[in-house]
């Protein structure tokens, strides 16, 4: 009796023993399942370039070579956009006509410019009491430098040189009679009056001020305005009588006569297109930078 009752109490103590061991175990379960889940994570594929953006101390980013689908990558980056070149070309209209300029960079404050202008147009005017029509033709060349105070201003100042070829060409109007230097003429003894207005400074110095930088830094588009005067000297008026009475010219009396008048006529006109001494220039431009 007393060595079963040992017995029984020896299995009772070994359910115990048992029982406390299973208390035991589930402590370590969730460390074993917490690796486990780390293992798979670390087995599955993932975007080292996000996860890194994401965990930048992570001890997989610690790397200092690339992996090849990085490389990869980073060849496929598009290029940056390259800067502006510092050279555009521009469209005007202008009092000088309409024309074409290019516009380089120098230094950060000053711009040069080359320019061509054209414009043919004709009108009907009256000077000194006789009509004419009147053919104008516009055409001159411009080389400009500009100055800006500072890398981003938009306001300029100008100076330069113009080769100006700017003329007008006039026939009296068909008329009973002409008023030639106060002295009236019968049309048929004159014939036909011709005139030229030429400009006698075929280089004239310009200068002006103006607003727009067509050469800004990354900048593709610019509208400019320009406001100046051209030194083009006071017009030279040249007539020439080329109809009958060229013949007469011949004549003393009527030759001397006729001279005269022609003479004081082509002052006349030049004193009515002395304002043009100075030529205003008035011109507006879209430009783009390449």
């Amino acid at each position: 009796m007393i060595v079963r009752k040992v017995d029984l109490q020896a299995q009772n103590n070994h359910r115990d023993l048992s029982h406390n061991a299973s208390d035991l175990q589930p402590r370590s379960e969730p460390i074993l399942a917490e690796k486990s889940m780390e293992a798979k994570l670390l087995a599955q594929e993932i975007d080292l370039e996000t996860f890194c953006r994401n965990y930048p101390y992570n001890s997989r980013c610690t790397n200092p070579n690339p992996t090849p689908e990085r490389e990869e990558k980073q060849l496929e980056t598009p290029p940056v956009e390259s800067k502006t070149s510092g050279f555009a070309l521009s469209a005007k209209a202008s009092t000088l006509g309409f024309g074409i300029e290019g516009t380089g960079t120098i230094s950060p404050n000053f711009n040069g410019r080359l320019g061509f202008n054209y414009f043919d147009f004709s009108i009907d005017t009256e000077k000194s009491d006789i009509d004419y029509d009147a053919d104008i033709q516009l055409l001159s060349a411009t080389a400009l430098i500009d100055w800006f105070p500072s890398s981003r201003s938009e306001f300029r100042i100008t100076g330069g040189i113009a080769y100006n070829d700017n003329k007008v060409d006039a026939t009296a109007r068909s008329a009973a009679t002409l008023d030639i230097g106060g002295v009236e003429f019968p049309a048929a003894a004159v014939g036909q009056l011709e005139g030229e207005a030429t400009f006698p400074n075929t280089i004239s110095p310009y200068i002006g001020i103006g607003y727009g930088n067509p050469v800004k830094r990354d900048r593709r588009f610019t509208f400019s305005i320009d406001l100046g005067i051209l030194f083009t000297g006071s017009p030279e008026v040249e007539l020439n009588a080329t109809g009958p009475a060229s013949s007469l010219l011949d004549v003393p009396l009527v030759g001397s006569v006729l001279n005269d008048a022609i003479e004081r006529e082509e002052e006349d006109i030049e004193d009515d297109l002395d304002g043009l001494s100075i030529y205003p220039v008035l011109t507006l431009g879209i430009s783009y930078q390449f």
